[in-house]
């Protein structure tokens, strides 16, 4: 279920963004490629800052896909899980500059928040940014069973009646 909070940074996840020790902690930031595909970058603690409730500091590899999806779009989407939840930030972006550190520049942008989500379910506890363990597991696992025979049964994929001379993807 997912629930739309205010256009903050939400409390959790910025608690586990201000600690700089904790060396797992990841957050997945979300880009759209030129060809309007998702783009996926993996941000530790030590490149992304919360300024205050609503501002985000970001540093990204200066030739990286990611940083050219950001400043040709001035957008990207910040998403974790904290206890249980998966947060998603959406982030309008601005140039900051470059960053020089002891190994290498890195580029510096700064988002604001332009909507916050928290994303749970009801039949299922989050584990993890992937994984998650089912909280009724013969109930879901059916559900599961009956929703995948019906989507077989819908037929060939709608890819296969498409002329536009696009590939599906492999």
């Amino acid at each position: 279920m997912s629930t739309r909070l205010e256009p903050t940074v939400p409390p959790a996840l910025r608690e586990a963004l201000d600690r700089d020790d904790d060396v797992g902690f990841t957050v997945e930031l979300l880009t759209v490629t030129e060809e309007a595909f998702p783009h996926q970058a993996l941000l530790s603690v030590g490149e992304i800052v919360v300024l205050d409730d609503e501002h985000v500091r970001l540093a990204t590899w200066p030739a990286s896909t990611t940083t050219r999806n950001m400043a040709r779009t001035g957008r990207c989407a910040l998403t974790a899980v904290v206890d249980g939840v998966a947060y998603t930030v959406l982030l309008a972006l601005v140039p900051h500059g470059e960053l020089t550190s002891s190994t290498s520049p890195l580029t510096v942008v700064d988002g604001r928040v332009v909507e916050s989500r928290a994303d749970t379910a009801p039949y299922a506890v989050l584990e993890s940014g992937i994984r998650f363990r089912l909280t009724d597991p013969d109930a879901v696992l059916d559900r599961w069973a009956t929703t995948r025979r019906l989507l077989r049964e819908l037929g060939p994929s709608a890819w296969s009646t498409r002329t536009t001379g696009t590939r599906s993807p492999s």
